[in-house]
């Protein structure tokens, strides 16, 4: 349908620039209209310099879009080192200027290329030809074949069934199966104004073997009557009972899943200690453990006395022992008493306690450092010595 409604157009135009010549015939130019501009040849040769990254587009389908919008999504499809320079050139005819041999070849030779689903044509372009008459018949596509036997699986005989399918351009007869299946891959330029192939057969003595052809990332096609550019709606009527399609989905390439040997280890976060070794309670850092969890055994008993603490054995509904530490405040009470001559009186049965001495004072050491060399000036004035006179013993000595 689509390639119909393509040679129409084409046509159409010829048929236009026909009628046009026919009319040129019978009209008589004057000297105005004569009147050449002439272009050297240096000039062509700077022209022709300037255009030899030119590409025309041409989208495989016959519904309206924008134009910004296609050369917005292509951009960011190709991603280009640099931004091509975009123009329309007629109905679903575009013309892209590249700026560099490596964008250029991205454009034209990989892909396909395809815009809301529908495959994007491109073609080298010279500049000189009109865009109107260029041929659009080819789209590059990654095809496979299944099931060739191992015995079969040679460069020679895979080129042969690769030429059914399209013009070939590369062959990969081990590539890395990414897809589901046993197959060779090939990258082949296929015609669209041909149905797409489903099958090729290879012959041997034993008989035939039909192999089955897979697409990757192929865009839409009729599943009528496989051609690219339309639907099955769009097709004819579009009245089709789809028990009957003679092309469908099960020509597509399907992505192999690979499921992992078994469930991945959770990462646990080490926990880390707090400050001077001990848990911090902060979140990431352990807390304090208790002597259950360390491990401790419960029924230890505190055996640690003090003088003013004496302790009592209770023993509880149970039959469990504790110790209960008794405050003794009478002991206190008698500690502290004055006895003769100043002493102090110490209860009979009660230890008195050891107080430790008082802090001292403290001194910054700007006033201790001072403080000392006042009492040194102090000390050599008394015995009269100085760090001079110390200088000359030594010298002396």
């Amino acid at each position: 349908m689509a390639a119909k409604e393509a040679t129409v157009l084409a046509g159409s135009g010829q048929r236009e620039n026909e009628e046009i010549e026919d009319v040129f015939k019978h009209l008589q130019l004057n000297e105005d209209e004569l009147d050449d501009v002439v272009l050297g040849a240096e000039e062509i040769k700077e022209y022709k310099k300037e255009a030899r990254w030119l590409a025309i587009g041409k989208v495989l389908t016959t519904r309206s879009f924008s134009a910004t919008a296609l050369f917005e999504k292509m951009k960011s499809v190709w991603a280009l080192s640099r931004d091509p320079d975009c123009r329309e050139a007629g109905e679903n005819l575009f013309i892209f200027q590249m700026h560099c041999l490596g964008d250029h070849k991205k454009e034209v030779h990989q892909g396909p290329w395809t815009f809301r689903g529908w495959g994007v044509m491109i073609e080298d372009y010279d500049g000189l030809v009109d865009p109107e008459i260029v041929p659009f018949g080819g789209l590059w596509v990654w095809a496979q074949i299944h099931g060739i036997p191992e015995l079969f699986r040679k460069v020679e005989v895979v080129d042969e069934l690769s030429i059914r399918v399209g013009r070939v351009k590369e062959v990969q007869l081990t590539p890395r199966l990414f897809y589901e299946g046993n197959y060779v891959r090939i990258r082949v330029r296929i015609d669209v104004n041909k149905a797409l192939m489903r099958f090729v057969s290879l012959s041997t003595p034993d008989g035939r073997k039909r192999l089955q052809v897979k697409y990757e990332k192929i865009p839409f096609f009729c599943k009528q009557c496989g051609l690219l550019g339309h639907d099955h709606e769009e097709c004819g009527d579009g009245d089709w009972e789809e028990n009957k399609f003679q092309y469908g989905t099960w020509m597509l390439a399907t992505r192999r899943t690979i499921q992992p040997p078994h469930e991945p280890r959770r990462f646990i976060p080490q926990q880390r200690g707090g400050r001077g070794g001990r848990g911090g309670g902060r979140a990431g850092y352990p807390r304090k453990r208790s002597s259950a969890e360390a491990s401790l055994d419960e029924d230890m008993d505190d055996t640690a006395e003090s003088p003013l603490k004496p302790t009592d054995d209770v023993r509880d509904a149970s039959g469990h022992t504790s110790t209960v530490r008794r405050l003794n405040m009478d002991a206190a009470s008698e500690v502290g008493t004055e006895g003769k001559e100043g002493e102090t009186k110490e209860p009979e049965g009660v230890a008195l306690p050891v107080v430790p001495p008082p802090p001292t004072e403290y001194v910054p050491p700007r006033e201790r450092n001072k403080y000392r060399k006042t009492t040194v000036s102090e000390t050599d004035k008394v015995t009269g010595t100085s760090a001079a006179s110390g200088m000359g013993d030594r010298r002396t000595q």
